[in-house]
């Protein structure tokens, strides 16, 4: 089913990364989690993704963004290092929907350094969700958008995932989702881990609404267990959307932020807790 984006936006859009894997100001906390609040304009505030513990609602705190004024939550997908802050967002004031794929609380497993599976699973009381199959317009110009296919030959990041302990079921990550914001700046790609490879996830959002170029795409790209070779048709599809910049984050590696920053013409920007960027 084709999805119908509105293009015709004014006022400035803000993301805001809460916490991340690395931090941009000494004041705020980091972790190998992710968070994001997106402010529409007309102040509409919502947040992506929690993290892996309640550190996200201290940064916030500090970055003077208030859980109680968001009017939703949207989750990337159900791993513990963007959903375990969940239970302590709801002991807070906070009073907006959960939004998320089926899936996002089924039980799985990564394989951890001493070869042992260790549970990746949803850590929280399992919340009252919105169930979003496929797309959703969760406010004007903020669509959710997950159940992204995966074409044969494409990248996908799912090395060391499984949905059994014994670790012989590769766990695909089905409720991988991601946010596109249609600001005034151009379309916006917001991602949480891209377990999807960002090539499919870009086919996708090609495919549901015609779009074939965006402004920015922000978050993990989930190449630190990568090669050059990956590295190199990531950057391949990034110029093929044409961003002005992208700022990836989490998941990405440092070796392939370094790859992206030498390899690609458009702005490619450090991102890390206390990270704003306008559009």
């Amino acid at each position: 089913m084709a999805l119908a984006v509105n293009t015709k936006h004014t006022g400035v859009s803000r993301v805001s990364v809460l916490c991340d894997n690395k931090a941009l100001k000494d004041s705020l906390g980091k972790e190998w989690g992710l968070s994001m609040a997106v402010n529409l304009p007309g102040d509409e505030l919502w947040f992506w993704d929690c993290g892996a513990t309640p550190l996200f609602l201290k940064n916030a705190a500090e970055m003077e963004i208030s859980p109680e004024k968001g009017k939703g939550i949207a989750l990337s997908h159900g791993h513990w290092d963007h959903t375990g802050g969940m239970d302590a967002l709801m002991q807070t004031e906070f009073m907006g929907p959960v939004y998320a794929h089926p899936d996002f609380a089924a039980e799985r497993y990564s394989l951890s350094r001493d070869g042992s599976a260790k549970s990746a699973s949803f850590p929280c009381e399992y919340p009252g969700t919105i169930i979003v199959r496929d797309h959703v317009e969760l406010d004007e110009g903020l669509y959710m958008i997950t159940s992204i296919p995966r074409r044969e030959g494409l990248f996908e990041a799912t090395e060391g995932l499984f949905t059994d302990q014994e670790m012989a079921l590769t766990d695909h990550v089905p409720d991988d989702a991601f946010l596109l914001l249609m600001s005034s700046s151009g379309p916006v790609v917001i991602l949480g881990c891209c377990h999807s490879g960002l090539a499919n996830t870009l086919y996708h959002l090609r495919e549901l609404t015609g779009i074939d170029s965006v402004h920015a795409i922000l978050g993990g790209l989930h190449l630190y267990r990568a090669d050059e070779a990956e590295f190199e048709r990531t950057a391949a599809v990034i110029e093929e959307f044409k961003p002005e910049m992208i700022s990836p984050g989490h998941c990405t590696g440092d070796d392939g932020f370094a790859f992206l920053e030498k390899r690609l013409s458009c702005k490619v920007l450090p991102m890390g807790s206390g990270a704003v960027y306008e559009f």
